[in-house]
Formats: structure tokens, sequence, C-alpha cells
């Protein structure tokens, strides 16, 4: 008997299991995988789902705060060019850098800075209906940048009955920083054949700072030591570089780990039923931020000249930043059952992302300027649009075939400062024009299979077509055993070719700007897993191994930073989930990863990748309405460069504990504590804030 198909709209398809998960497996339905609606237990790739429940569990606030309790992710720092990127974060999944993590929110990918790491504390928890996260290269699919996996953040959708839900939190830190106040409403609902979804967040943060030394040093011009970096106490007299010489040797400085913030957000989806086969649907998000911080900036311009007119740089001088920022999200989808057999789906989706940064000097009187204002420099203003247009078919071929085909264009336009070492906004395009193929066979009753391939051709890189190969075998409940091979790849991004632009962190030149010829990463991945569940326990293990070549790396040149191919490296390791109900009101959760990684060209490991990472979390109801939840989470050391030199971070441990009782069927309170023995961090990790309070309000209707 054929089936029906039936079918969610394109998001990101996921399989396995939540780090949390009390989720009953055979009940829940994914969507990213295989842009078809499908079994967890029936999925060819590994899949973290991370459902509304367990968020509010952990009583988050935003979508880092749900990250940073996921085990196997890896959240960085320091990812952006830019003085403030101590305090912005970014995913690296199974090893494969931040820029192997696609971001899609509802399926739809996300215009933003100037290179793909994203900022997770942009994206509100309370706007979060579910999260699937795909392990994994998903190129045959998605195309560029998925070589790590997928993030789809799914956001609350319209339902058939009239529901409003209102959240409020409150959190700092022990010792009354790092405050973070958000309030947040959804409102849902529908009427005859319309449905409705509307979100609302607000979010205000204070900052967090670490005492930090900047050992100031000034471009010696004219003299015996002209063209050298001197300390201001030692510039010579009589030069043009000796006007600076009242600045300080060595200040010490409050560098901005956690940024005073506002972020306003609002979204929503509408569906309208043209028909009993055919509906209509319209996605916005729309987002602004306001955004302060102090830092340590590499490089500063003063105000005083050079003979040929230049700017004297002067570097490790204390700057403040600014950003304003705002992103419109629009989407347009239209899904229609032509026969039983055959469902047809098109997307048109447009993202715009505005960004305009002010860098400013503290001491800007003693580097030359009238006002705080006329000292700025440096600011990384961008225009971005990300426009995309797709179409897609899902067709029953027979009992055993569920065929996908899909094509897709996509174009990607910044207007930046970063292109040209100057102020002025130069635009860069490039044109994504691809097509995919997907067969769902079941082989048998208890071995099914997923083979798909895709075809992109990209304006500024090479063509590329991608495969993969999953199949799943059910010999039992408790064993489904999976082998996968599938490949990624990753175009350059604009900066990675293009930016030239003396940053707060050091001069950055793409690619092209040296003259090197970057080429597409690739990977090849093999994956071995093996799956089951009974009533009170479930489990997934998986072997992964990850061949990269020409892996895009930042490496450091004689006086900047460029990109460059690494002409192989190697990620591998082994992932561990268990979940066990020990007594009708006591769960747990177990989770390990170990990673592995190389450089083989240097026989180095891969920078920032924990080695091992661990968590285990208790579920223990008391009563009915009350939950309490402790956590312990093992972080391992991660090798990083610094001078030309190989470092290694501590391990840390952290200990949360969450509360959360059910007043009634309509309110519920919830509190925590995170880093309850206050772990400390390196700062080359982004530091900690240290035992941080929250405690919050929900009502829903």
């Amino acid at each position: 008997m054929k089936r029906k198909v039936v079918l969610s709209a394109i998001t990101v398809l996921a399989l396995s299991k939540s780090m949390y998960a009390e989720t009953n497996l055979g009940e829940v339905l994914v969507t990213t995988a295989t842009k078809t609606e499908k079994s967890i237990d029936g999925v060819t790739a590994s899949i973290l789902v991370i459902t509304q429940e367990e968020i509010e569990k952990i009583g988050a606030e935003s979508l880092k705060d749900i990250i940073n309790k996921t085990a196997g992710l890896t959240v960085q720092y320091g990812t952006f060019p830019s003085a403030s990127s101590k305090s912005k974060s970014s995913i690296s999944i199974r090893g494969m850098s931040a820029n192997g993590t696609l971001f899609l929110l509802d399926g739809r990918r996300l215009a933003g800075e100037v290179r793909n790491p994203y900022d997770l504390d942009r994206i509100p928890a309370s706007s979060i209906e579910r999260i699937e996260i795909v392990k994994g290269p998903m190129s045959s699919l998605y195309g560029a940048d998925a070589t790590g996996g997928i993030i789809n953040i799914i956001t609350k959708k319209p339902s058939s009955t009239p529901e409003i839900d209102i959240n409020l939190r409150y959190g700092q830190n022990s010792k009354a920083d790092a405050k973070n106040k958000n309030a947040s409403v959804s409102i849902r609902g529908a009427k005859d054949k319309f449905k409705y979804s509307i979100y609302a967040n607000q979010t205000d943060t204070t900052p967090y700072t670490q005492k930090e030394k900047a050992n100031v040093l000034v471009k010696q011009v004219g003299g015996p030591n002209s063209q050298t970096n001197q300390k201001p106490s030692a510039l010579t007299p009589a030069t043009p570089s000796y006007a600076l010489s009242n600045l300080n040797d060595i200040y010490k400085h409050d560098v901005t780990y956690r940024e005073d913030s506002e972020i306003t957000t609002v979204g929503g989806r509408f569906d309208y039923s043209l028909s009993d086969n055919s509906t209509i649907g319209f996605d916005f998000n729309f987002f602004e931020e306001e955004r302060e911080g102090s830092y340590i900036g590499y490089f500063h311009p003063s105000n005083y000249k050079t003979p040929l007119g230049g700017k004297i740089p002067v570097f490790n001088i204390p700057v403040d930043s600014k950003d304003e920022n705002e992103r419109l999200d629009l989407g347009l989808d239209f899904e229609s059952s032509l026969t039983n057999d055959l469902l047809l789906k098109l997307r048109v989706y447009n993202s715009s992302y505005e960004k305009r940064n002010s860098t400013t000097a503290v001491y800007y009187k003693e580097l030359g300027y009238l006002s705080k204002e006329d000292s700025a420099s440096n600011g990384m203003n961008a225009n971005v649009d990300v426009r995309s247009y797709e179409a897609m078919l899902n067709y029953v071929l027979n009992n055993s075939h569920l065929l996908t085909v899909g094509a897709e264009y996509r174009k990607e336009e910044r207007d930046a400062t970063v292109f040209d070492n100057t102020p002025k906004m130069t635009t860069k395009k490039v044109d994504y024009k691809s097509i995919y193929l997907q067969d769902e066979w079941q082989v048998t009753e208890t071995l099914n299979a997923t083979l798909g391939a895709r075809y992109d051709e990209v304006s500024n890189a090479d063509n590329k077509a991608t495969f993969k190969i999953g199949v799943v075998n059910k010999f039992s409940n408790l064993a489904n055993l999976r082998a996968i091979f599938a490949q990624g790849y990753r175009t350059p991004d604009l900066r990675e070719m293009y930016i030239n632009k003396q940053t707060p962190n050091g001069l950055q030149q793409g690619a092209q700007v040296v003259g090197y010829d970057l080429k597409p990463e690739f990977t090849n991945t093999y994956e071995l897993g093996l799956a089951g569940r009974n009533s009170n326990f479930r489990y997934d293990i998986a072997l992964f191994l990850n061949d990269i070549e020409d892996r895009i790396s930042q490496v450091q040149r004689n006086g900047y930073y460029t990109f460059e191919n690494i002409n192989e490296a190697q990620t591998k390791g082994l992932e561990l989930n268990l979940s066990y109900d020990i007594l009708s009101n006591l769960s747990t959760n177990f989770n390990f990863m170990y990673l592995k990684t190389k450089d083989k060209t240097t026989d180095k490991d891969l920078e920032f990748n924990p080695d091992k990472t661990a968590s285990i979390s208790f579920a223990y109801l008391p009563i009915e309405t009350l939950t309490l939840s402790p956590t312990i989470r093992y972080i391992g050391k991660q090798y990083y460069s610094e001078n030309f030199k190989t470092l290694t971070t501590n391990s840390q441990t952290f200990v949360d504990f969450n509360l959360d009782y059910k007043i009634d069927k309509n309110f519920s309170v919830y509190t925590g504590v995170n880093n309850i023995f206050d772990e400390k961090v390196d700062d080359v990790l982004g530091s900690n804030v240290g035992v941080f309070y929250f405690t919050g309000l929900r009502i829903s209707f």
C-alpha cells in the first residue's frame, strides 16, 4: 500500500537523542536530515532533538544557554575579526570549525557578520519550539557550509487552538555583574482557514569585565629606531612619534567578556489553507540590537601624522566598541499535494542585515583627538543581503522508494568596509545554483537506505558534486545499526577571499588580496552507529572519521593574517549517549565524546577542540509538580597557537542546578544556579561570569 506524502516545510531533519531526553523516541518526528518528515528511528544520521519542554527545564534565556548544555557541541570565542570578538561566540561540531556549522532559522539561511559564525545571544530561547541538530556533512542536501553539521532552530508554529505564553526571567552572577533581564510573549491560534503565531522578546544585559594589562607600543617614526615599535617612555624626542610619549607604558583595563546590550526580537508565521491540498505561508523575523564593550585593541591610529601624511599607529591600546545592528528575515512558501503520491513545495526568502560599528579610543586625548567621537576608527560596517528561491518535489515512486528532487538559486551580496582599507563601502557578490536528488529506499522490512546527490555551481569557486549513502538496519528495538558515508564542502566566504582591513585584532588580508589561490574545503565522512531502546533505557553510540582536504585556516604571516589551505586534516572520535529511567520519578542522561584532531601537514592538533567532553544530568520529581535537575559538565583541554607557540588550556568541570515548580495549569516558577563551584575558564576560551543565579515566571493560557 502506497504512503500518502505528508511532509513538513523545508527545515532540518534530525535523528538521535537530546542530551536532556525524556522524550519517547518512538514519537519523535524530524525533518532536517532528509527534508521529509520521518520518525527519528529511521533516519540515517546522528541527530539531537531538543524540545521546548527540555529548553524550559534548564531555564535557558538564549540559544547560547541551550548550546552550552548540549554535549558534543563546542562553543568558540574570538572567531570575529574585531576587538569585541572575546564576547561573541560560535559553534563547532565534531572538530570541523565554526565555519563548518550551517545555521538555519526555520530552514532559512541567515545574513550576518562577514564570517559565518553566528552570535548565539541573538536568538531568544522563548521563541524556539525545538532544535534539530544533524551531525556530519549535509552538503548533498544543503550545499556549501554544512561540513560539520546543521543546526536548525525551529520557532513556534501556529496552533489550532488559542495559546498565550508569557515568560519573565532575571539573572546575575554572585557579584551582581552580567545581569540579564528578559521578557517574552507568544500568541498562537487559528480562525477558519487562517493560523497564526507571533512572538516578541526583549533582553537587556549588563557587562561582565575582567582587569587585564595593556602593554602599549607606538610605531617610532624618525630617529635611530625608526619603524620599530617602542614603549611610549622610550620614544625618541624631536620626532613625530614623540607627541605620543604622554601615553602610559601600561594600562590596567576592564576588558568586556559579556557585553552591555539591548536586544529586541519580533517574529511569527501565518498559514492560510487555500484548499484541502494547498497551503500558503508567510514567515518573518526582525531583531535589532545595541551592544557596547571595552577591549584592548591590537591597533588604533593616533591623530599624529607621519611625514608622508599617514597616522602614526598605536598598538595594544584600550578601545571602546559599539554596535547597532538589525536584521529582517522574510519568507513566503507554498505547499500543495498534487496527488496522493506527489507533493510540491516552493519557497522564496530574503534575509537583510545591517551592521554599524564604531571603535573609539579610551585615551583619545593622549592620541591627539579633541573628542572621543573624533577618534572613531576601524569600524566594521556592512549591509548584507541573502535571497533564495527553492523548489522541491516529494514523490512516492512505489512501496519502497520516496524520491526528493529539488533546485535552489541563492544570491549573497555584501556592502562592507572590510574589503578596502578605507572607510568606504565596497560590494562583493556570489551566486549559487544547485540541483539535488534523494532516494529513501525501504530495502526490506528492517533495512532502509538513503541515497543522495547534489551539484552546486558557485560563481567565485569551483563547481562541486557531493554524495551521501546511509543505511539503517533494525535487528530489534535494542539494536539499530547504521552506517554512513557523506561528503561535505565549504567554499571560501567573502571575508576569507577579499578582506583587506587593519582591524583591532591586526591586519587581515584575504587570499585574493595576497595572491593566494584559496580552494574550497572538501570532507569525506565515515560513521558507524548503534542505537536502541526499551521502556526505560535508551542509548546511541557512534564512531566517526572526517577526512578533510584543503582545510581553510587562518594563518599568521609577516605582519598580517590571511587564509590558506592546509593540505590535509582529520578529526575522529566516539560519541555516547545514554538515558535511563531509574524510577518512575527519577531519570538520568549521560553523554560522552572523545575527539582527536590533526593537521596532517604540521602533525599538530587543530585549535580549540576539546579532547573529551562529558555530562551527566538527573531529573527528579519528588512530587508531580516539582522537578529538580542537577547537571555536571566536563570540557577537556584544548590546544591553540599564540605568537607562534602551541599552548594548552585547562580542562573545566561545571556543576549546575535547576528547579521547576508548576503552581497550577497556568503558572510555573523556575530558578537555578549555573557554575555552582565557580569554575574558572581560560580567557582565550571566553572566560566565565562565575556563579550565576537566575529565576523566572512562566504564564500560559
